[in-house]
């Protein structure tokens, strides 16, 4: 039995029990958890308001060999997203993400830069400025750092390095775009422009510093919307429930 604390992101709670929440949650040094706070109704000195979703905690917990579950003893606020709940549309961006975070990553495995790329989005949605096309960015990364990263510097039928001067499809089996030449041997290709396609290059590129310097036009962020909406669904078999309201919501 181990006594275990890191930095953590709330994904989501529920409750269990007469007094005691379930909650997830994504640590800096432990990957996904799962576990139950117990207690946690009534215990105002342990969790208060830490396990709310969004929340940038220190969570401590007790982790048991061979028990999936972990045993949340407390957390500390270090910060938390109220600019978040303002906006309607922010709650909704932002339980996309956190669905995102906890339905794709795998329990207990150490992914450092998918805790550094959720709190960066987290503390990006609390601004006055973001914008919609960001979450494309922040689907792109999370693709790429779980192993499914989109392919758009070559056509993944024959190889050959994008051009201009050629026009390009994208393959939602193959994961990338294919050329001209190579149509014939796939199919359901979406459509894809090489605006497009470009913006996806640069965001492969830039450090996520720079993202806010990204900017699509709308028929580019249509498009990328599109892709990654019929990506994920390939993925992972289903539409996410927060992506259904996402859709009626814009």
């Amino acid at each position: 039995m181990a006594h275990l604390a890191s930095q953590a992101i709330v994904l989501q709670t529920s409750d269990y029990a007469e007094w005691d929440r379930l909650a997830s949650l994504y640590t800096r040094d432990f990957g996904r958890i799962r576990g139950i706070a117990k207690g946690a109704k009534r215990s105002q000195k342990r969790f208060g308001s830490a396990l709310e979703p969004f929340s940038h905690v220190d969570v401590f917990f007790v982790d048991k060999e061979n028990h999936g579950l972990i045993r949340l003893e407390r957390c500390r606020i270090i910060k938390m997203f109220p600019e978040i709940a303002l906006d309607i549309k922010k709650i909704t961006f932002g339980n996309y993400v956190l669905e995102l975070i906890n339905t794709l990553t795998p329990e207990k495995v150490k992914q450092t830069e998918i805790f550094d790329l959720l709190l960066f989005f987290i503390t990006l949605l609390g601004q006055e400025d973001f914008r919609e096309e960001l979450l494309r960015i922040f689907e792109f990364r999370l693709f790429s750092l779980l192993g499914y990263q989109p392919q758009f510097l070559h056509c993944v039928g024959c190889g050959q390095e994008f051009s201009l001067q050629n026009r390009y499809k994208f393959s939602i089996k193959r994961g990338g775009i294919v050329c001209q030449g190579c149509y014939s041997q796939h199919t359901e290709l979406l459509p894809l422009s090489n605006g497009t396609i470009r913006i996806f290059q640069q965001v492969q590129n830039f450090t996520l510093l720079k993202v806010k310097r990204i900017f699509f036009s709308p028929a580019e962020h249509e498009e990328g919307k599109i892709l990654f909406d019929k990506f994920l669904q390939y993925h992972i078999g289903k539409k996410p429930k927060s992506l259904e309201i996402l859709e009626q919501l814009t």
